[in-house]
């Protein structure tokens, strides 16, 4: 790995949380984006909190060759995921640029093909 221990690494693979990755596969199937506070308000966890939990979910979606569905969790000014998520970087999302084309990737993929087929409520926007 680059900048992430291969410890750190190993403990957010194991921080992967498939209802999340269900949520987000959802959220990419309406080509929407989710703020750290909507998903917070979503499953209860804290806006800090979402680093590993995501962070697993980037690791199991890169190593099953799939777009990172975490990329579609932003911050509510910028627009961006964190920029304390080094972890892209890692993976190959070295820019703000490589980020965008890394959520249109998430928006074109057919989730309904993997195991993280999105369940029917998942397909709901949180805006609405």
């Amino acid at each position: 790995m680059g900048q992430i221990s291969a410890a750190h690494y190993l403990r957010m693979k194991n921080s992967f949380r498939l209802d999340v990755a269900r949520f987000l596969a959802g959220i990419a199937t309406g080509k929407e984006k989710v703020t750290y506070g909507e998903l917070s308000r979503k499953f209860g966890v804290n806006t800090r909190g979402w680093g590993g939990i995501l962070g697993g979910i980037a690791i199991r979606c890169h190593e099953a060759g799939y777009p990172l569905l975490s990329v579609l969790v932003v911050n509510a000014a910028t627009k961006m995921p964190s920029a304390d998520a080094i972890l892209y970087s890692d993976l190959g999302l070295e820019s703000n640029e490589r980020i965008v084309e890394e959520q249109a990737s998430c928006f074109r993929f057919d989730w309904s093909k993997t195991a993280l087929k999105p369940a029917a409520q998942d397909n709901q926007s949180l805006k609405a």
